[in-house]
C-alpha cells in the first residue's frame, strides 16, 4: 500500500512573550497510506486539530518534515501550497463555512471552478453526481438558510469531495449535528473512503472513530497510542461491538496513564 502522507519528527510551537513558547506537538512520526480511514483522539488541548491543520498545510510546521504524495509541504511557497490544498485535499469540519450569496450547488462548484480542471458543464455534472450521493440534490438551487445543519455538513462533503482529492480531512465533522444525521454522515464518509479515497478525521467520537480503520491517540501534543480495528462492513451490531472495544482501549489508556508507560 503506497504512503500518500507521511511526516517525521514533526514539531509544533508557538510564542509566548518574548523568551518562552508553546509546544503543542512534539515529534510526531507518523504514515497514512492511500485508501486508508484514520481517527485521531485525545483529550481536549491534546493537539489533535493542530496536527489535522499541520499535516495539511493549512498551518506551517515548526519544524520536521510532512511529505504529501511524496512532496515536501512545509518548503512549498504559500501559492503553490494552496493550489495543492486545493487539487488534492478535501476538508470538512464542524460548522460548514458557506458563502451566503451563492446557492448550494454553486458554493459546492466553487473550488472546482478556481481549480480550473474541468470546463463548466463538468463540473456542474460531478457537483449534481454528489449531491444525488448526499440526498440533496432536490436542494441545489437552496441558498443556505434554506438547508438544516445536516444538509449544510452533506455540502460541506460534497464540496471537500468536488475536485477527487487524495485525502478528506475532517474536523468533528458531525460534533454539531443530531444522532441519526451524524450516522448519515458518516455512511457517506463510508462510501467515500470505499471508493479509494484516504479520510483523516479528528473527533471526541468513539461511535465515529469505530468505523475507521485505525485510531491515533494524542496525549499532552504526542501520538502515544494507536489501535487497528480493520474495514469496517457496516452493521449496527458490528458498529457496537467495535464502539464497545474501543471504549475499554480508551478506559485502559486512562488507567495506564496513572501507572505507567502505555503499550498497545
Amino acid at each position: 500500500m503506497n504512503t500518500v502522507l507521511e511526516t517525521k519528527d514533526l514539531n509544533k510551537w508557538y510564542p509566548l512573550g518574548r523568551d518562552k513558547r508553546v509546544n503543542v506537538l512534539k515529534n510526531i512520526d507518523l504514515v497514512i497510506n492511500r485508501g486508508e480511514f484514520v481517527s485521531v483522539m485525545g483529550p481536549s488541548g491534546s493537539g489533535k486539530s493542530t496536527l489535522l491543520y499541520t499535516i495539511s498545510g493549512m498551518d506551517r510546521v515548526s519544524s520536521g518534515s510532512v511529505r504529501f504524495n511524496g512532496r515536501e509541504i512545509n518548503k512549498l511557497p504559500e501559492k503553490e501550497l494552496s493550489r495543492l490544498r486545493l487539487k488534492e485535499m478535501g476538508f470538512i469540519f464542524q460548522q460548514i463555512h458557506l458563502l451566503k450569496n451563492l446557492s448550494l450547488l454553486d458554493n459546492i462548484m466553487l473550488s472546482a471552478y478556481l481549480n480550473r480542471g474541468r470546463s463548466r458543464s463538468e463540473i456542474n455534472r460531478r457537483a449534481r453526481r454528489l449531491m444525488e450521493l448526499t440526498g440533496i440534490a432536490p436542494l441545489a438551487r437552496n441558498s443556505t438558510d434554506q438547508a438544516s445543519g445536516g444538509q449544510l455538513q452533506r455540502v460541506g462533503i460534497c464540496r471537500g469531495l468536488i475536485n477527487e482529492p487524495a485525502v478528506l480531512f475532517g474536523d468533528e465533522p458531525t460534533g454539531a449535528l443530531d444522532s441519526q444525521s451524524a450516522l448519515e454522515i458518516l455512511d457517506i464518509i463510508k462510501e467515500v473512503h470505499s471508493s479509494g479515497t484516504s479520510v483523516v478525521l479528528v473527533t471526541h467520537d468513539t461511535g465515529v472513530a469505530a468505523r475507521s480503520e485505525r485510531v491515533l491517540y494524542m496525549l499532552d501534543g504526542r501520538i502515544t497510542a494507536e489501535k487497528t480495528l480493520g474495514t469496517f462492513s457496516g452493521g449496527k451490531g458490528e458498529a457496537r461491538t467495535r464502539q464497545e472495544s474501543l471504549n475499554d482501549w480508551l478506559a485502559n489508556l486512562s488507567r495506564s496513564r496513572n501507572e505507567g508507560p502505555v503499550c498497545v
